[in-house]
């Protein structure tokens, strides 16, 4: 494989990592600044946790839907990923504690334009909206599946419901000249 085209990947160690749970749940800064809007996925052990910056907080729904949605810890946490328009934090669990890397686009110049980013949109649970408190929305799809989105949401037509953006990267194999994706980053909640 060439390199990833339109992006730069850097891995972060366990105390990286942890800073960052840390800055999530309110006891340390951001160890880089991601700008604002920012959001949160979490998956734990025993569900999701969506999450949202705002006034210098995060806002989680697990302090909102505590019935729901599971408190991130180092203890239960599957993977996290703090996102925005500016770069993707990935923190996983391994067996040794938390690794993790950051995701964000390049300025560098495209050498392979058939490698370019791309953008897609991504319907998240949709079917029936809930109840509605301190910025957050219980939403199901009908099947019991149930989630806390971080923001209103209304019924309507499936046009109508939130979607999240992805953005994925692209490298050519040299041999065979496919090309193929090789990265995807969380970019937004619209």
């Amino acid at each position: 494989m060439t390199r990833v085209e339109g992006c730069e990947i850097d891995r972060i160690d366990g105390a990286v990592s942890k800073a960052w749970l840390d800055h999530v749940l309110g006891r340390a800064a951001a160890p880089i600044a991601l700008g604002d809007p920012a959001w949160l996925l979490c998956h734990c052990d025993d569900g999701v946790t969506w999450g949202r910056f705002e006034g210098g907080v995060w806002r989680l729904g697990s302090t909102v839907f505590q019935d729901l949605c599971p408190h991130p810890s180092a203890l239960v946490l599957l993977e996290l990923r703090v996102f925005s328009a500016v770069a993707e934090v990935l923190i996983w669990r391994a067996d040794d504690g938390l690794r993790g890397r950051i995701l964000r686009d390049s300025a560098a110049p495209m050498k392979d334009v058939s490698c370019l980013p791309h953008d897609e949109e991504r319907l998240l649970v949709s079917g029936r909206a809930g109840e509605h408190q301190n910025g957050f929305t219980r939403v199901g799809d009908g099947t019991g599946a149930e989630q806390a989105l971080p923001f209103r949401v209304t019924e309507g037509s499936a046009h109508s419901w939130p979607r999240l953006r992805v953005r994925h990267y692209f490298a050519r194999d040299n041999e065979s000249g496919s090309v193929r994706v090789v990265a995807t980053r969380l970019v937004e909640v619209k």
